[in-house]
């Protein structure tokens, strides 16, 4: 930076508003009276245009200008590092530093829209450190749900979504949170995260507290106290299944008597491939039916 103006990240096909080096030079201070002339006279001025603007006015006035673009193994935007890098889930190979020169230090997390949708995506990839107010990670009281999702051909996404459904009752009902396996996309060829199939935004309204993604239990901030506490009850259900070629239906009030007085902190109830979850309560199952149509809101990855 000692010879350079401006150093901006590259953000696939223009420079990137979100993440830019500025020296405080007078042709880098003079980019930002550029980019406030033209946000004050536009009724809905956009940084990212206004930015690409104004440098592209300073390359042309000054041939002294210099500006160089920010190292590109290093400083990603959302679509160069989840998508164009494949990573649509945290690996452990993501960054070693004893192996790879160039770490990521900055990813932008853009290319995909809605605030919910951005920290849902930074939380499935273990970015996200703030707990929140109610202890999103750290609670050791809070009572959970597992949950998986069987790879074969009968699994669409629309099954998945049924899933889903019956796996909110449930913890509905038992009052764990659901932690959500990963989904099947692309005809079960590829995994991906919930927000490749529903709307972020509508389900966070609707199911705000009651879901968490599914890397929560790698989270440094979850305590031993859950991840230590599993209690496995796929065999429960799968003795209920006398027919495997059809729905297995279950009653709210068998599922209390099954698993209501489990005391651990973790329940894995394996696979709820066609399984439905009744109400014995009408008033209640319509009223979570409703919260279901309203909350479930198909969508793609990117959320436009």
């Amino acid at each position: 930076m000692k010879s350079l103006d401006v150093a901006p990240m590259w953000d696939t096909i223009v420079y990137n508003a979100g993440f830019i080096v500025i020296n405080p030079t007078p042709l880098g201070t003079q980019l930002y009276f550029i980019i406030r002339q033209m946000t004050q006279v536009a009724e809905s001025p956009d940084d990212q245009v206004c930015l690409n603007r104004a440098l592209a006015i300073l390359k042309k006035r000054n041939s002294t200008f210099r500006m160089h673009v920010l190292n590109r193994h290093s400083f990603l935007s959302g679509a160069a590092y989840f998508e164009h890098g494949g990573r649509l889930f945290p690996k452990a190979s993501d960054c070693d530093p004893s192996r790879h020169a160039n770490c990521p230090v900055v990813v932008h997390n853009n290319w995909i829209v809605t605030k919910n949708a951005k920290v849902y995506r930074f939380r499935e990839h273990l970015m996200w450190m703030y707990d929140s107010s109610d202890n999103y990670y750290s609670s050791k009281t809070r009572n959970y749900l597992v949950y998986t999702n069987p790879k074969i051909p009968e699994a669409t996404a629309a099954r998945q979504l049924e899933t889903l459904k019956a796996a909110l009752a449930i913890g509905h009902l038992l009052k764990r949170v659901v932690i959500l396996p990963r989904f099947h996309c692309r005809s079960n060829t590829q995994e991906c995260p919930l927000n490749s199939l529903v709307r972020i935004s509508r389900i966070d309204a609707y199911f705000k507290g009651q879901f968490r993604e599914s890397s929560f239990l790698r989270h440094p901030k979850v305590p031993d106290a859950v991840t230590g506490d599993v209690r496995d009850a796929e065999a429960e259900l799968l003795k209920l299944r006398t027919d495997a070629s059809s729905d297995l239906q279950i009653a709210s009030s068998q599922l209390l008597r099954m698993f209501g007085s489990i005391n651990a902190r973790v329940l894995n109830v394996g696979s709820l491939f066609r399984v439905r979850v009744t109400f014995d309560d009408k008033s209640e199952a319509e009223a979570f039916r409703k919260t279901l149509k309203e909350g479930i809101r198909p969508a793609r990855y990117r959320q436009f």
